[in-house]
């Protein structure tokens, strides 16, 4: 689809920018602009104790692999 801006350098496409949504644009080294929707995901709260000396505890307790493979799991959805 090849889309043109008007005068004041807006781009309307009402099949793929639907009003009220948020999207990240940047300019790549090759000189494409890549355009991403941005949707908000919900982030689960892990309870944490906060000891007397001002230490914390967590509950779960994750291995470096695990938080790896979270991180990717995310980036990759």
């Amino acid at each position: 689809m090849k889309l043109i801006a008007d005068s004041r350098g807006r781009l309307a496409a009402i099949e793929m920018f639907p009003p009220g949504t948020v999207f990240d644009a940047s300019r790549q080294p090759d000189g494409s602009i890549r355009v991403i929707e941005l949707v908000e995901k919900e982030v689960p709260v892990v309870p944490v104790k906060i000891n007397q000396d001002g230490s914390f505890e967590c509950p779960r307790l994750m291995t470096r692999g695990q938080i790896c493979q979270a991180i990717r799991a995310d980036r990759e959805a």
